[in-house]
């Protein structure tokens, strides 16, 4: 029996069965994983997974069992944490899905504040028009206190929420819908948020269906050997009277007529936003090219779609670098971003190219001419030949999960004892480096372990919480799963 290729069709299998019992969000999940965890320890092992599964209606042979046991079971320690299964049901978002996220955001958002206030949303939300609801699985109140409940915990600063936050409330839905539920989900948010009801709102089908009349029309004035990307790019090129690389709307707009595209106002609003994915007002043409171009790649092999290949994220060379600052130690993205932070000669928080190849080598990080040209486009957002040296740093950084976050606050308040700040020498005093991740996966003695931590905190007299959380941030950003994280927070710290 082939059965390690059914792993994708068990794991939707869980998401459809989670439905069915009528769980819509990721607490839901945790709750029922809590009803077979016998000692409360936050873990499951295999015997106790396989009662979960059995509850929700999932039942697997022996052979199906190990290999589903074996993929959540991702530190391979004989347990599965609740948060390795949820991070891993949660994966595999369509497309579609991801597109009528961000579209009702933007439908939301109608001051292009690329922020929404939480008590703004709270009073537009339609718990009356849920699916739960009409089909009286839920009342209106049940479906208003999960929703508060659950995306009140994806804000950062408890009071508004950005488009990145709302789509990670959104792919917690997710997590408990399997694949055939495309339209429930669309149905989920239309009919939630009143989207079809808005004078402006243009359907994800009828955005895709833009994109191809702008892909045939700018294909009719392509030559047979010439690219639809660079078309596209002499055409707004020409409307960048200021030669910056971006558009506004009304130049957009002329673009598209140049092209022969007969939108209405609406629908070049919402191509226009779909494009400008940082809510700047402003459109990085080599963006669209590209896409237009990769569109074009599919008709004639000869095409190279330069644009959007180097303008896509450089995922195999980001992977890279991860491994490479995995290797070097818990405290290298830390070294990092003082390299980074020193190589800015006038101190405006941006990099040019000359100097971001320079602080990479510094640390210790040697990539290909072609590697460099890509990480740099892309974290050239505004095209000007600089990069923000703080938004690389925190893309590779990430932020805490709530899970870690409660961890290094508990331990904050551990170390700090009810105060508000540590001396530096508390902290060194509190450190126990044989217990260091660096020593635990083998890549540092306790001897250089102990002196790595006493140089990142040398220069430092006085550590607030903030400080101390941002620090266990940068370790965080290596440590792959959150039993190792956890066990960090627990025994590395006396």
């Amino acid at each position: 029996m082939d059965w390690r290729n059914k792993l994708d069709l068990i794991q939707n299998k869980i998401r459809g069965q989670l439905h069915a019992r009528k769980i819509d969000d990721l607490e839901g999940v945790y709750q029922l994983m809590a009803e077979f965890d016998r000692d409360n320890s936050g873990y499951l092992d295999k015997d106790e997974f396989q009662k979960f599964l059995s509850k929700i209606g999932v039942f697997l042979t022996t052979q199906e069992l190990r290999a589903v046991y074996d993929k959540y079971d991702l530190n391979k320690d004989g347990n599965i944490a609740y948060a390795e299964f949820v991070n891993l049901i949660r994966e595999n978002m369509s497309e579609k899905r991801i597109n009528v996220v961000r579209n009702t955001f933007s439908f939301l958002d109608q001051s292009r504040q690329g922020r929404l206030q939480l008590e703004c949303l709270y009073k537009l939300y339609q718990a009356k028009n849920h699916p739960r609801v009409r089909t009286r699985q839920k009342t209106a109140e049940q479906v208003t206190k999960e929703f508060v409940n659950a995306i009140s915990k994806r804000s950062k600063d408890g009071q508004s929420i950005n488009e990145d936050e709302f789509l990670n409330y959104y792919a917690d839905c997710n997590a408990t819908l399997p694949n055939e539920k495309e339209e429930y989900f669309t149905d989920l948010l239309t009919s939630t948020w009143g989207v079809t009801s808005g004078a402006d709102y243009v359907s994800p089908e009828r955005l895709a269906q833009l994109e191809i009349i702008l892909f045939e029309k700018i294909r009719q004035k392509t030559v047979t050997k010439d690219d639809e990307g660079k078309t596209a790019k002499k055409a707004f090129m020409y409307f960048d009277l200021e030669n910056k690389g971006t558009i506004d709307i009304y130049q957009f707009a002329q673009a598209l007529q140049k092209f022969g595209c007969v939108f209405s106002e609406k629908e070049i609003q919402a191509l226009f936003n779909k494009y400008d994915s940082d809510k700047s007002g402003r459109l990085c043409y080599d963006e669209i090219c590209g896409l237009i171009a990769l569109m074009g790649s599919g008709n004639n092999a000869n095409v190279n779609p330069v644009f959007q290949i180097s303008r896509a994220p450089p995922q195999d060379t980001l992977n890279r670098i991860r491994n490479d600052l995995i290797k070097k130690g818990q405290h290298s993205v830390i070294r990092m971003a003082t390299i980074f932070t020193n190589s800015d000669k006038n101190k405006n928080g941006t990099l040019n190219r000359q100097e971001f190849q320079w602080a990479m080598k510094e640390s210790g990080l040697l990539l290909t001419k072609t590697e460099y040209d890509n990480l740099f486009r892309f974290f050239d957002k505004n095209c000007d030949d600089e990069v923000s040296f703080v938004e690389f740093i925190a893309f590779l950084r990430k932020p805490l999960s709530q899970y870690r976050i409660n961890l290094a606050n508990q331990l904050w308040d551990r170390l700090s004892n009810g105060e508000s700040q540590l001396s530096t020498q508390q902290l060194k005093q509190s450190y126990d480096a044989s217990k260091s991740h660096d020593v635990n996966i083998n890549i540092k003695t306790v001897a250089d372990a102990n002196k790595d931590f006493h140089d990142i905190w040398k220069d430092v007299q006085i550590v607030t919480q903030q400080h101390f959380i941002e620090y266990l941030t940068d370790i965080s950003a290596l440590i792959d799963n959150d039993q190792s994280f956890e066990k960090f927070i627990r025994y590395a710290w006396k």
